[in-house]
C-alpha cells in the first residue's frame, strides 16, 4: 500500500459537518477467537468495534475518575453519572490535562481488558504514552477527518483505540468511520496547512456509525479516515483516545528533554536512562502543538531541557517528536 500523502494546492478542504453517515458499524466479537479473521476484518474494513468487551467495575472507575475532573471545572455536577451538561465551557487544552493522569493506564492494566488487547494484537499490548480524554459539552469540538498514521509515522504494531465511558448515542456526537477506504494510503492534503483532507477524495456512502456504549471498544485502522459527529444532545461526551502497541517490540517512549539540536536530542527515559537519537527532515515534529507539524530548524526553541514528549524511534532514528500527554 502506497503512504504518499496527497498534493493537491487547489483543492477544497473537505467539511465534516457535511458528512452523512448512512452505514452501521459491525460487531466483531464472534471474531474474537480467530486471530486472524479479525485481522482480515481490521485490514479489509478499517476498524474492529467490539461490544461489552471491557470490564465494568473498570469502565466505572475511569468514569468517575474522568467526571470528578469534569466537576471541577464546573462542566457536570459532581456524583451525577449522566454527564448532564451544566452550561459551562470546557477549558482549552483540556483533553491532555494532567489532572486525568493514570484513568487510561489504569483501564489498559486491568487484567481483563489488557487480556482483550494481547486477544486483539496477537501479542502483549502496552499503552503509548499518547492519550485524549475527551469531555465534550453540546455544541463543542468537532474532530476534523483525519487518519491517525499520517500523525504517527513511525509506530509499528498498534492500534487507535476509542472507549465511551458513559452511552454516547449519535446526537452525543461519537466518531463516524469511513469503511474500507484505510487501503488508499494517506489521504491528508500536504500541499496545505495543517494538511487537511480534501472534498471529494472519500465516497459519500464510505461512512459509518452507530450508537456506543460503555465497556464498547472501537479500534480504528491507522490508515481509516475517521471524525467525530456534532454533539446535539443534553450531555457531555465522555471518551478516551489511547493507543495499545506491542509489549515486546516498543517503538514508543516517553521521555523528558535533556538537549535539543537541529541534527539531535538526547533525552531522559522514564528509567532514568539516557539516549540520542537522530533528528532529520524525515523526522515527523510536533512538540509544540500535537496538531501541527514543525520544521527541523525551528523546533528547537519549543523543546527546552525539562520539557516531557514522545518519541516514536526506530533504531537511533527518531521518526516523530510528539509532546506528551498524560496517560
Amino acid at each position: 500500500m502506497a503512504s504518499k500523502a496527497l498534493f493537491m494546492p487547489d483543492a477544497p478542504d473537505a467539511d465534516v459537518l457535511a458528512v452523512r453517515a448512512t452505514r452501521e458499524l459491525q460487531s466483531c466479537n464472534h471474531l474474537l477467537e480467530d486471530h486472524a479473521a479479525l485481522m482480515r476484518f481490521h485490514d479489509e474494513e478499517g476498524y474492529i468495534l467490539l461490544r461489552g468487551v471491557l470490564d465494568p467495575v473498570s469502565v466505572l472507575e475511569a468514569r468517575d475518575a474522568m467526571l470528578a475532573v469534569a466537576a471541577r471545572h464546573g462542566l457536570v455536577a459532581s456524583g451525577d453519572a449522566s454527564a448532564i451538561w451544566t452550561g459551562m465551557a470546557a477549558p482549552a487544552g483540556m483533553e491532555e490535562s494532567p489532572e486525568f493522569s493514570g484513568i487510561a493506564r489504569k483501564l489498559v492494566a486491568n487484567p481483563a481488558n489488557s487480556a482483550l488487547f494481547h486477544k486483539v494484537l496477537g501479542e502483549p499490548a502496552a499503552l503509548l504514552p499518547i492519550v485524549q480524554y475527551r469531555v465534550y459539552p453540546p455544541g463543542g469540538s468537532i474532530t476534523g477527518i483525519h487518519q491517525d498514521g499520517f500523525f504517527s509515522p513511525g509506530i509499528v504494531n498498534y492500534r487507535p483505540v476509542w472507549t465511551p465511558l458513559t452511552p454516547c448515542e449519535r446526537e452525543v456526537g461519537g466518531l463516524m468511520v469511513a469503511v474500507r477506504q484505510c487501503n488508499r494510503g494517506f489521504l491528508h492534503n500536504v500541499a496545505k496547512t495543517p494538511s487537511p483532507v480534501p472534498a471529494g477524495v472519500i465516497p459519500d456512502d464510505a461512512w459509518a456509525t452507530t450508537d456506543y456504549f460503555p465497556g464498547d471498544v472501537l479500534m480504528i485502522n491507522p490508515y481509516t479516515p475517521h471524525a467525530s459527529m456534532p454533539n446535539t444532545s443534553k450531555r457531555c461526551r465522555v471518551t478516551l483516545d489511547t493507543r495499545v502497541q506491542s509489549a515486546t517490540d516498543p517503538r514508543v517512549l516517553l521521555a523528558e528533554i535533556i538537549k535539543a539540536r537541529e541534527d539531535e536530542i538526547r533525552v531522559r527515559t522514564s528509567d532514568g536512562g539516557e539516549r540520542c537519537f537522530r533528528v532529520d527532515d524525515d523526522t515527523f515534529i510536533r512538540v509544540d502543538h500535537p496538531g501541527v507539524r514543525q520544521k527541523r530548524n525551528e523546533y528547537v526553541p519549543t523543546a527546552p531541557a525539562g520539557k516531557r514528549i514522545v518519541v516514536v524511534f526506530d533504531g537511533d532514528h527518531a521518526v516523530t517528536l510528539r509532546r506528551s500527554s498524560e496517560n
